[in-house]
C-alpha cells in the first residue's frame, strides 16, 4: 500500500493533474464525502490553495479528516467531515485509547449503526488488548491483535461486517499514507467512483 501512495504523489506533482480545490470538493461529494453544511473548505486549509490543486484529492482528503484546533464554534467536534478520518496510527498505549479512536467511529457511523457503552483493555507488554462496546444494542467483544503502539486496522473490518450484518451498505475503506491512516466512510458501489479520483484505498472487509 506504501508503494502505491508513493507512486500515486508522484503522479500528483505533475502541473497537467492540477485541478481545482472547487472541482475536488465537487467530485468528492458525488461519492458521498462531504464537508459539514457550516464548514467552508478555505477556512481549514493550511497551506497554500496551489499545494493541494497540484496534489488532487489526497491532501484536501486528509485535511478534511483531521481534527482541527477550534473554539468549539467553527467545529463543534473538531472535524470538518465524519465521511473521513486521517490519524497517526502509532497511537495506542494504554486502557482508553481504543475508546477514544473507537468514539470517532461511532459518530462517523451514526445513524447506520448506533455504538455505545465502549470499553477497552490495553496492555503492550502483555499483548493483550481487547475493545467492547453496543452495536444497535447488542453487546460486542473483540480481541485485537498487537503491533507496538500502532492501532489494529481489525477495528474497521468489525465494523463494516457490522455494517453489513445490520442492512447497510456503507463500508469502511483505507489507504496506508506513510505517516497516517486515511479512512473514508462510503456506498459500496461508489468505492470504484472514488477510484477512479485517487486509486490508493482499499477495502476494509468483502463484506
Amino acid at each position: 500500500m506504501f508503494s502505491l501512495f508513493k507512486r500515486y504523489f508522484k503522479l500528483s506533482k505533475s502541473p497537467h493533474v492540477s485541478i481545482s480545490i472547487e472541482e475536488q470538493l465537487e467530485n468528492l461529494g458525488r461519492v458521498g464525502i462531504t464537508l459539514k453544511g457550516n464548514i467552508e473548505i478555505r477556512d481549514i486549509l493550511t497551506f497554500k490553495i496551489k499545494y493541494y490543486e497540484e496534489r488532487p484529492y489526497i491532501h484536501l482528503l486528509m485535511r478534511m479528516g483531521s481534527e482541527i484546533d477550534s473554539d468549539g464554534e467553527f467545529i463543534s467536534d473538531g472535524y470538518p467531515t465524519n465521511d473521513a478520518w486521517c490519524f497517526d496510527r502509532e497511537c495506542i498505549e494504554d486502557h482508553g485509547d481504543y475508546v477514544q479512536r473507537l468514539e470517532r467511529i461511532a459518530v462517523m457511523l451514526e445513524p447506520e449503526l448506533s455504538v455505545t457503552d465502549i470499553k477497552d483493555y490495553v496492555d503492550i507488554q502483555e499483548g493483550k488488548v481487547w475493545i467492547a462496546f453496543k452495536a444497535n444494542g447488542t453487546s460486542y467483544r473483540y480481541s485485537l491483535s498487537v503491533q507496538d503502539d500502532w492501532l489494529s486496522l481489525e477495528i474497521f473490518i468489525i465494523f463494516s461486517e457490522l455494517l453489513a450484518e445490520s442492512g447497510s451498505s456503507k463500508r469502511f475503506f483505507y489507504a496506508d499514507t506513510g505517516n497516517e491512516i486515511l479512512v473514508v466512510l462510503m456506498e459500496q458501489n461508489q468505492f470504484h467512483q472514488l477510484n477512479k479520483l485517487i486509486n490508493i484505498f482499499v477495502p476494509s472487509t468483502q463484506a
